[in-house]
């Protein structure tokens, strides 16, 4: 477990690094845990400040925080998001060339980072895993954790690899983040990643400031365009399933004088 970390030095980083004056609901309640050297899953809306449940603890331990997510494409915004808060941050994938994955892994190996971000490819590797043992770790953070779970909607396989993680690294705490997971899913991510007696979140996932309503398809286009006229003042989004379609709509829509 991490050395005792106080109460006020918590609320003093909570405030210079992040600009926090208190936490989010389960926020304390996670970095308590992790800090503590215990294991965490949990399920917490998009926006509900995930990030802080990992980042907070890089900040106030010894050693890197090590954040798996497969969202290579998020992992500079990411880093550049933390650097800001002054975070020492670097990420290693496949978008860096050779010199900069050296540098980066020189950093790393040199004690001088406080979060690693990596795609789970990575820890496939055969030099990887051996090189991250000699590392001093503080913390694994397992980020869209509902990708190892072969009854989720976003399996990966590369996922799998991660069960070795506890096993590796026993005296390092893993948490495992998600923002969409079934019970069932839930205790298929903590089985498949083999967490030891996680405390286990479910945060609400009620946002006073979204409604939510569903109704019959009838006319898609023609409810889509009623639904569109009824709101002039305001700007909205729409979802399709493909850039076809994305396209299709756009196209319809200018073509019924709405600047989309």
């Amino acid at each position: 477990p991490a050395p005792a970390v106080t109460e006020a030095r918590l609320l003093a980083a909570l405030d210079e690094v992040f600009g926090f004056r208190e936490f989010r609901p389960n926020q304390r309640e996670i970095v308590s845990a992790v800090l503590a050297g215990r294991d965490v899953f949990a399920v917490m809306p998009t926006g509900g400040g995930k990030s802080l449940c990992y980042q907070l603890p890089a900040c106030v331990t010894e050693g890197t925080c090590v954040v798996v997510s497969p969202l290579i494409s998020l992992m500079k915004d990411q880093v550049d998001a933390a650097a800001a808060n002054g975070i020492r941050a670097e990420f290693l994938n496949s978008s860096l060339d050779g010199p900069t994955r050296s540098h980066v892994t020189a950093r790393l190996r040199a004690g001088e980072l406080d979060l690693l971000y990596l795609a789970p490819e990575r820890l496939a590797m055969e030099w990887f895993l051996p090189m991250l043992r000699g590392v001093k770790l503080s913390l694994i953070a397992i980020d869209e954790a509902h990708c190892i779970s072969e009854w989720g909607h976003d399996f990966r396989k590369d996922y799998l690899l991660l069960d070795r993680l506890a096993a590796e690294f026993p005296g390092v705490p893993v948490a495992a983040f998600t923002a969409t997971a079934t019970h069932r899913v839930e205790q298929d991510i903590i089985d498949k990643l083999r967490l030891r007696n996680p405390l286990r979140v479910r945060a609400s996932f009620d946002r006073p400031n979204l409604f939510y309503q569903v109704v019959p398809k009838i006319d898609a286009e023609s409810q889509e365009l009623k639904f569109v006229r009824a709101r002039p003042a305001d700007s909205g989004i729409v979802y399709r399933t493909t850039r076809k379609d994305v396209e299709a709509t756009a196209g319809f829509l200018r073509d019924n004088k709405v600047n989309a």
